[in-house]
């Protein structure tokens, strides 16, 4: 009764042996096939052409690397970086994944590129496993970050920051390449060979790039990048947004990537500050010569203000179509997430904030300004003389808060 203990030992010491060969034999033949020449682009991977001013902008995020100090994207924008998502505890397919980004590192040995692997399991994924983790791979934090937070912030980096899915089971396959103008530029299908050659072709210009590529159309995968959402109820926090001008043209805010501008809010039928704050704009638009800027007034009240109100009401002003652009969102309840995600502000059919916001070359809140007050003026010019120098995005991606609280300007349509 006791014989057929070691045949059944033996058929599954064969049967193990075998799973073992013939993933090791997957492995090779999966390493073969990216040395081999690519073939046609995966299915379903559409390679289209965009702006690059129309790429999505990483904003800041903090999580905690495998040493356990924190990481923030703020302290290495400036630098490429490659991002993907595993977890520790995958036996398989995520080892394969980073054996795969090993070797594009090696590639890319002495080049200037950082790799940040996040897990998606951080309730296990300790910066004590993640350490250990990542000596597998000889990756140090210079070179190659292997991250984790709290699951929530996790979840918020992944689908709000990159855009992908991030849950345990069915995270993305996919690699993604942030150029060191901080725009979210391509990605890639880490397992399949022709993704893996393009990588390489794409990430080496990259790399080399010393001047953002302002003018230029790029050919990528990130088909999402500067379309308008069909239900702005999707999008968790508006960072960019589409207006329509006096002229009837679509304005995206993207589309003021390489210039420093200045946002702010009004309505036509506003009988008191808002005649009085664009009176001051009128003005301004001369002085803005020595300190080149646009300025974008947004209507608060998009049911009354169509375009042709706005081109009569911009006319009335002698506002510059080059310098001076009246727009609407089109939609009272998009207006207001404009005004408080955006520019941090509250706005409303029938009132709004009547400060004026600088928003950076690179798409970004950095400052605000009162005015109504003299000295605000001279500051709001410094400000925009040392962002029109900026080479590089800042190194923090926050508001430069005001010195003073909001001003918040109620006034009724009915006075």
């Amino acid at each position: 009764m006791k014989k057929p203990l070691p045949i059944i030992l033996w058929i599954l010491v064969l049967v193990v042996g075998g799973l073992t060969l013939l993933m090791e034999w997957n492995r090779s033949a999966r390493e073969a096939q990216m040395e081999a020449e690519p073939g046609p682009p995966p299915s379903g991977a559409v390679l289209v052409d965009v702006p690059w001013k129309h790429l999505q902008h990483v904003p800041d995020f903090e999580m905690t690397n495998q040493e356990g100090e924190p990481f923030r994207y703020r302290d290495v924008i400036g630098r490429p970086m490659v991002v993907s998502f595993f977890f520790a505890g995958c036996p398989s397919i995520c080892r394969d994944l980073n054996d795969q980004i090993k070797r594009l590192r090696d590639q890319l040995d002495g080049e200037d590129i950082l790799f940040l692997s996040i897990t998606v399991d951080p309730e296990n994924d300790t910066p004590e496993v993640l350490k250990r983790y990542a000596k597998d791979y000889e990756a140090t934090v210079d070179q190659w970050v292997f991250a984790t937070g709290k699951p929530h912030k996790v979840r918020e980096i992944g689908e709000q920051v990159f855009r992908v899915v991030v849950d345990r089971d069915t995270h993305t396959d996919n690699i993604l390449l942030i150029d060191r103008w901080g725009k979210y530029r391509d990605r890639f299908k880490w397992d399949d060979p022709y993704d893996m050659k393009r990588f390489t072709a794409v990430a080496k210009p990259v790399i080399a790039e010393t001047e953002p590529p302002l003018d230029s159309v790029i050919q990528t995968r990130n088909a999402m990048a500067g379309t308008n959402p069909d239900n702005w109820d999707t999008v968790p926090w508006i960072r960019d947004f589409f207006l329509t001008t006096s002229t009837g043209d679509e304005l995206y805010s993207r589309e003021l990537t390489g210039e420093t501008w200045i946002g702010s809010f009004f309505f036509t039928s506003c009988p008191g500050i808002c005649i009085e704050q664009n009176n001051y704009l009128a003005g301004l638009q001369e002085r803005l010569k020595q300190h080149p800027a646009k300025i974008v007034s947004i209507t608060t009240d998009p049911q009354a203000d169509t375009p042709p109100v706005l081109a009569e009401y911009a006319r009335k002003r002698g506002a510059k179509p080059e310098q001076w652009l009246f727009a609407t969102a089109g939609d009272e309840a998009l207006t207001r997430r404009i005004s408080s995600e955006f520019f941090r502000a509250p706005a409303g059919a029938s009132h709004h904030s009547s400060e004026l916001f600088v928003v950076d070359r690179w798409g970004n809140l950095r400052g605000r300004f009162d005015w109504q007050q003299p000295n605000d003026e001279v500051r709001m010019f410094q400000l925009i003389d040392e962002l029109n120098s900026e080479k590089v995005p800042p190194g923090n991606f926050s508001l430069i808060q005001p010195t003073r609280p909001s001003n918040s300007t109620e006034e009724s349509k009915e006075e």
